[in-house]
């Protein structure tokens, strides 16, 4: 049946312009999403599993569930260990590379899963592509690629539908929000950037891009700004976007980095 790729960026994302997609590549057959080899933007990607029947999500999603981050469970693959041929991949010892887990490793455990009585497995973690050593899955680089460590995109099928043969479900984490480390503030490359009402100059980091998206620095006067509700469902007029002075022609905000701890209004956080 036909999938879609639902992007979701940051809350400030204000203005879209011209997105640079990335092209169908046959080697990357395998781990492409997009099966469409004309596709010059995201909204053209699409794909096809072929001879599969859609399996309808329950009418109750209260069960027990199973959460997990892939790489950090079963290794069933070891041959997808060091995939990406660098020296920054996998290490079973340490803490801050890859351990080697991936859907192989997953399949074979589903019996012992479905033992437990569990009936839904939560993926933590995007499966798109990560940087080398970035087992979290929790910074995505293309928005189109399976994670070569990870598996396949037949293999991702093969794990599906033998959850759905065992009556269980599964989750996957659309996670667009935290993305890879490309992108920093001028004055800022190697310290948290506070937050500026007119944004900062983004700058890309190295020669890696997102395909599908682009910083921008030329200032704009007017913006549709985000909208808050508060916990009474009725919209917080005053949220702090009243302070803005503009915003900049670019596919992410350019604020500042998101506080992560203290009481903040919503807008900064």
């Amino acid at each position: 049946m036909p999938f879609a790729i639902v992007l979701h960026l940051s809350p400030f994302l204000l203005l879209v312009g011209l997105l640079l997609a990335l092209r169908f590549d046959p080697e990357q057959i395998e781990w492409n999403l997009n099966q469409n080899t004309t596709a010059i933007a995201p909204l053209d990607y699409s794909g096809i599993w072929e001879n599969h029947t859609h399996q309808p999500s329950p009418d109750n999603w209260r069960f027990p569930f199973y959460t997990l981050t892939v790489d950090r469970f079963i290794n069933g693959d070891p041959t997808n260990d060091d995939i990406n041929g660098t020296a920054w991949e996998h290490d079973i010892t340490g803490t801050q590379l890859r351990y080697g887990g991936d859907v192989a490793g997953l399949q074979d455990t589903l019996d012992y899963l479905a033992g437990m009585g569990i009936r839904g497995i939560y993926i933590s973690g995007t499966p798109l592509i990560n940087a080398p050593w970035g087992g979290d899955a929790f910074s995505p680089l293309d928005m189109t690629l399976l994670d070569h460590h990870l598996g396949t995109v037949k293999e991702w099928q093969d794990l599906i539908a033998d959850i759905h043969a065992r009556g269980m479900y599964i989750i996957l984490e659309n996670l667009m929000a935290t993305m890879g480390d490309l992108i920093g503030f001028e004055g800022y490359l190697n310290e948290s950037t506070p937050l500026s009402y007119t944004e900062h100059n983004a700058v890309w980091k190295g020669s890696r891009r997102y395909h599908d998206f682009d910083i921008g620095n030329t200032k704009r006067s007017y913006c549709q700004y985000p909208r808050f509700w508060g916990a009474d469902g009725e919209p917080v007029v005053k949220n702090g976007t009243q302070n803005f002075k503009g915003c900049r022609d670019s596919e992410f905000d350019q604020y500042g980095d998101v506080e992560a701890f203290g009481l903040y209004p919503e807008v900064r956080q």
